[in-house]
């Protein structure tokens, strides 16, 4: 053994995190923890040990617990004995650094597709979940009870069909109430024939991208737009093509301009994701003109357009087309739960014929257990019954938000005019963009515990606006002031003279402590 590589004391465990309420032994904790040092670098080779009573007394557990993990770590070759009988990190555990980010081209093996590598390459952080996560619904007033009689009742007995493989385009009797629900909710009339039961609007999305295009073939995508709906086009070897926003919505001849030969153009036409807007009747008839000449398929994203606020319902593009150019992509995940993982497509029968025979042959269906459940919870008239009573619920929580916002940093954001959906966007005013980025403004609130989505990052070119985006549907009333009081108390122009200020100190308490009042705290 070398001597010069000894250290002159023997280090600790002291610092290190155990999770007593992990299902992960307490001995594999300290195992983990002690290879991930010395992968790191933070042991070298040579370093030596506490004793395991000494350890054990530190970490407040056993010492056989340090016994057994130490064993794990011997047996790996990660740790060796000293002739006194200590116990050191062996000579060939030589430290290398931190494996790469998995969104880093770089740490992509080499076998996997082009096609993967451009997927895992997004950068793009979904902060979930927090209490602003954008799209996220409220489950707590969801009338479970009904649901779980409902699927007691369906899989009591079942009738023998019902276990077996259902149709790829989903339950009829299923099909048949979300056409019912749209015509009532979203005033789209089609026929069962023309719904087909999905997964959700991302397994959808990858079916027909896949279905539409081929490797190389060009897709109008919206700019800022959704990032999960260009993780599933890039997969299907997509070439994005990012077509500008304005507050009318896509601009449809900048994309005329940039892609003259796209095959496909993916749209949140009702309510737009991020910034909110609806794209006005001129530009859809403009859109579907183009499409309908030119042989390309329009899908529409009905994004949240269930919760809209304030004024009428806005028409769905399929209800304009007239060529059954449009298909129309709908889910439940954002009026019931996100893992039901149930929602829908609605196009025309031909379209449903060619999906449902390749779905066939790749996928079978989406599961039948919730299928038969939900279709009853529609028939029953729960569904709308707890989206009504959601509207009304979200519209108070905008309100809430939209309130502190412009109290407590009127000099900072400034709130976009949308008034439909789960989430809103806070621009950033010229002031706050001299500050910082939103990608900054979203790091530091990271850091005090607060996650909120930066605009930019929904951006595939440079960027034109800074902002943080704000989902509203898991946020408590109550809690929106004291949370805006910490965001504006963290990267607010007051920030660094906030103390020092009496009148912004004082309303920034009174705040916070009246919104723990309120929660009972």
């Amino acid at each position: 053994m070398d001597k010069s590589r000894q250290p002159n004391k023997r280090v600790s465990l002291a610092g290190m995190h155990i999770d007593r309420a992990s299902a992960v032994p307490l001995h594999l904790q300290i195992a983990a923890h002690i290879r991930g040092c010395i992968l790191r670098g933070v042991f070298p080779a040579g370093t030596q040990f506490l004793g395991s009573r000494e350890i054990a007394r530190e970490l407040g557990c056993s010492r056989t617990v340090v016994l057994t993990a130490w064993d794990l770590l011997y047996a790996e070759g990660y740790l060796e004995s000293t002739p006194r009988g200590s116990v050191m990190v062996a000579s060939v555990a030589t430290p290398h650094a931190e494996p790469p980010s998995v969104a880093s081209p770089a740490a992509v093996p080499a076998h996997m597709s082009k096609r993967w590598q451009s997927l895992l390459a997004f950068d793009y952080e979904t902060n979930w979940p927090s209490e602003f996560s954008p799209g996220a619904p409220d489950i707590s007033t969801f009338p479970f009870k009904d649901w779980s009689r409902l699927l007691r009742q369906t899989w009591q007995n079942p009738r023998e069909q019902e276990c077996l493989d259902l149709p790829p385009e989903g339950h009829p009797r299923l099909r048949s109430e979300i056409a019912n629900f749209l015509g009532s909710v979203r005033g789209l009339v089609c026929s069962p024939e023309e719904v087909v039961v999905t997964s959700g609007t991302s397994g959808a999305l990858d079916f027909c991208s896949r279905m539409i295009l081929d490797p190389g073939d060009e897709v109008w995508v919206e700019e800022p737009g959704f990032v999960e709906a260009r993780w599933a086009l890039t997969a299907a070897g997509a070439k994005l093509v990012p077509v500008p926003v304005d507050d009318k919505g896509l601009v449809v001849s900048e994309g005329i301009r940039r892609a003259p030969g796209a095959r496909l153009i993916v749209v949140t036409p009702s309510h737009q994701y991020p910034l909110g807007v609806s794209i006005g009747l001129e530009r859809r008839l403009e859109l579907l003109d183009w499409a309908n000449k030119n042989d390309v398929w329009v899908i529409e994203d009905d994004y949240n357009s269930e919760f809209r606020h304030q004024d009428s319902m806005i028409a769905s593009l399929r209800s304009l087309d007239r060529e059954g150019r449009v298909i129309y992509f709908g889910t439940f995940s954002k009026i019931m739960m996100p893992n039901l993982r149930l929602g829908y497509i609605v196009a025309n029968r031909r379209f449903i014929e060619g999906f449902s025979k390749g779905r066939a042959r790749i996928d079978v269906h989406t599961s039948g257990v919730g299928q038969l459940a939900l279709a009853e919870f529609m028939r029953e008239g729960h569904l709308l019954r707890h989206l009504r009573g959601m509207r009304r619920a979200y519209a108070t929580r905008r309100k809430a938000l939209i309130d502190a916002i412009a109290t407590l940093m009127p000099d900072d954001l400034t709130v976009s005019a949308a008034v439909t959906g789960l989430h809103l966007v806070a621009l950033f005013t010229e002031a706050m963009r001299a500050r910082m980025s939103d990608r900054e403004a979203a790091a530091s609130l990271k850091q005090a515990g607060i996650h909120v989505q930066p605009l930019s990052q929904n951006f595939l070119e440079q960027p034109t606006l800074q902002g943080l985006v704000f989902g509203y549907g898991r946020l408590r009333v109550e809690d929106a002031s004291p949370l805006l009081a910490r965001i504006a108390a963290c990267i607010g122009s007051g920030s660094r003279n906030a103390s020092s200020d009496p009148a912004i100190s004082s309303r920034t308490v009174r705040t916070i402590k009246r919104g723990r009042a309120d929660r009972g705290a």
